[in-house]
């Protein structure tokens, strides 16, 4: 059973694909090119919906046909884009991502995506760069709709056919109101799970019910079909990755494919005839394979480089992904969608054999740990699961949202004395205390420790959209006030990205806002100004109490993930210092204010500065790699070498601090 077919449907996909890719290629152009996913979200509920009420109105539906078409259109190109993913991966990735990759195939086979990268969205987890199958989650998404959703339409259609349309559009206003509440309380479950999303799909699943009569003046349409397509374009071009996305900003491209469907429905409009140009249609569609493989080629390709593509690099894959997705829809997909292709129950049996061994596959690969013996003990040894030290720490970062009364403190250091110390921080002073560690013990000091991840140690200071960090570092100071034997504080944080607010080079993440924890204030209030006024109040703070105060100036940012690219860098030949070590006169730049605000203090007296830079930035250039080893966890954490590496720096807090 077939629908009339639509060539400006196609060519609405071509317009959603290429932003897709686009974007994922950091073509700056198109900054909110994600948004062509959401396209596709609404393209997807119009004609899946529109087939199955032909098929109920005829009395013709069937799930297993309707599971045979998905098969059909979904496993083939899928498995095939995934076999040779794996292969890829099995050569360019060390154990760690290998094992990551293990547990995302399995994700993918069994169409949870969505979830395990949902799950892995939290502040430590690896980059997208390293995540070949991260765009799976928008099929995941779409599956677990259509596991449920033919038979409640079915039975909707059955019992209440009249007012179908308004029972879907109740449903949908459900999905669109958790998902406007997600994205202030979970940002990412708006983004990856099904039932936040689920508005978009019915969105084009109203719109197959026919329920608005289609306009017959010719202008009217030609009309909303422009609106239609300015309400798509607008965002891939004007939104950024600061964009609070979904929830009512993805309402506007959704709304907008919506028109162009229902503008072209009756007849071809000038917007219809422009989407139907052979070059757009065909792009359409290709569309599916092009998604699929647009970004594992994207992602082995800044893999195997390390540092940006260059243009003509970023044009070289562009066109490989454009030849590898027409081989694909040509040579697997075309063939697969055909009904003579495996007949009956054989396309199940097909599917059911390829799930099982892909899952095997994966289930193997992440159980044996990615297999580290593909790799020479040194690869294997680089990645993320090595630093031991660095989940040792991990059991001391506090929960700024669930605060314990009163606070339970690591002891850092000699274990045997009385604290004199406290190590407090964000995530840099997780990453510094096998640094303090190191010193300290050596020393025979005893301290305790007081992090938590993204909260700097700036009293009054918030962090727009971010966990309550002024009532943290109100707790610590509490704290300390509380335990007078704590003679000195080290404070410990990424101070840039608080100074700044931006993230470095090609790392990923929003910007980061501060405001004031008391007024809320973010109109008047520059994050410099926010930044060397909550820093100048923990230290006077401090300095009242009586305490000692060390403040640690912010080791050096790399912008990449170092553990993978040393892993690559080894594995071909390259000195990885040369490839991405930053400019000591970088590191100056990046750190200007922050500077200027820690020399400030440091006139006042009783306060000591340690600089990291000392020990890690030699002549002209800050190391990313000593004797073998990568410094860093990630792009810019000091790994548990790096740590040790810069710890005798720590010596001179501890020389002259009396243990008690």
């Amino acid at each position: 059973m077939k629908l009339r077919y639509r060539a400006d449907i196609d060519g609405i996909r071509a317009i959603a694909v290429l932003a897709v890719i686009f974007y994922h290629a950091d073509i700056k152009l198109f900054s909110g090119g994600y948004v062509g996913v959401d396209v596709f979200f609404v393209i997807s509920g119009y004609l899946i919906t529109s087939i199955l009420l032909k098929e109920l109105d005829e009395n013709e539906f069937s799930l297993a046909r309707f599971y045979e078409r998905r098969i059909r259109r979904i496993f083939p190109a899928l498995f095939a884009f995934m076999a040779a993913t794996l292969v890829v991966s099995s050569v360019f990735f060390d154990a760690n991502e290998f094992q990551e990759f293990g547990k995302s195939l399995i994700a993918t086979t069994l169409f949870s995506s969505n979830i395990l990268f949902w799950t892995q969205s939290g502040y430590f987890e690896g980059p997208s760069e390293l995540k070949p199958l991260l765009h799976t989650w928008s099929l995941a998404v779409e599956e677990q709709f259509y596991i449920l959703f033919p038979l409640l339409l079915a039975l909707l259609a059955r019992y209440i056919r009249p007012r179908l349309a308004p029972a879907l559009a109740g449903i949908a206003l459900i999905s669109f109101a958790i998902n406007i509440y997600g994205l202030n309380h979970d940002p990412s479950g708006a983004f990856y799970l099904a039932h936040m999303r689920v508005w978009e799909l019915l969105m084009g699943s109203i719109l197959a019910t026919r329920i608005i009569p289609v306009k017959p003046n010719l202008h009217v349409r030609n009309l909303l079909g422009l609106i239609g397509l300015g309400m798509i374009l607008a965002p891939v071009f004007l939104y950024t990755n600061d964009t609070p996305f979904p929830g009512v900003t993805a309402f506007i491209p959704t709304f907008g494919t919506a028109l162009i469907i229902y503008s072209g429905d009756e007849s071809k409009t000038f917007i219809g005839r422009i989407l139907g140009f052979w070059p757009l249609v065909f792009i359409g569609q290709i569309s599916y394979s092009l998604y699929l493989w647009h970004w594992p080629l994207i992602v082995f390709a800044r893999y195997y480089a390390i540092i940006e593509l260059k243009a003509q690099e970023t044009a070289g894959v562009l066109l490989a992904i454009f030849i590898l997705s027409s081989l694909s829809w040509r040579f697997v997909e075309t063939p697969f969608r055909k009904k003579t292709f495996l007949k009956g129950p054989w396309i199940f049996a097909f599917a059911a054999i390829t799930m099982v061994m892909t899952l095997s596959i994966g289930s193997a690969v992440y159980l044996k740990g990615g297999f580290p013996g593909r790799l020479s003990s040194k690869q294997a040894d680089t990645g993320q699961n090595a630093d031991t030290q660095w989940k040792n720490w991990g059991k001391c970062d506090l929960d700024a949202n669930n605060l314990p009364a009163p606070l339970e403190l690591c002891v850092i250091g000699a274990d045997a004395n009385t604290p004199v110390f406290l190590l407090w921080g964000d995530s840099h002073a997780r990453a510094l205390a096998t640094s303090i560690q190191t010193s300290a013990s050596q020393a025979e000091i005893t301290g305790v420790t007081a992090y938590t991840s993204g909260c700097a140690p700036l009293l009054g200071i918030d962090r727009q959209g971010q966990k309550p960090c002024g009532e943290f570092n109100t707790a610590v100071i509490n704290y300390i006030q509380s335990h007078p034997n704590l003679k000195t504080v080290i404070l410990v944080s990424r101070w840039a990205l608080s100074a700044e607010g931006t993230r470095y080079k090609t790392e990923e993440g929003k910007s980061v806002i501060l405001v004031n924890a008391l007024t809320g204030s973010t109109q008047t209030d520059t994050n410099e100004t926010l930044f060397k006024l909550g820093l100048e109040q923990t230290v006077n703070k401090l300095l009242e109490m009586g305490r000692k105060v060390v403040i640690v100036t912010q080791v050096p940012e790399i912008g990449y993930d170092v553990p993978s690219a040393f892993s690559i860098a080894q594995r071909t030949g390259r000195d990885l210092n040369k490839i991405i070590a930053p400019s000591l006169d970088e590191y100056l730049d990046r750190n200007l204010i922050v500077a200027s605000a820690v020399e400030s203090l440091a006139a006042k007296g009783n306060v000591q500065i340690v600089y990291p830079p000392q020990a890690l930035c030699i002549g002209e250039n800050c190391l990313v790699v000593s004797e073998g080893h990568p410094l860093y966890r990630d792009d810019d954490h000091l790994s548990t070498f790096g740590a040790r590496y810069i710890s005798y720096l720590f010596d001179p807090v501890f020389e002259n601090l009396p243990g008690e």
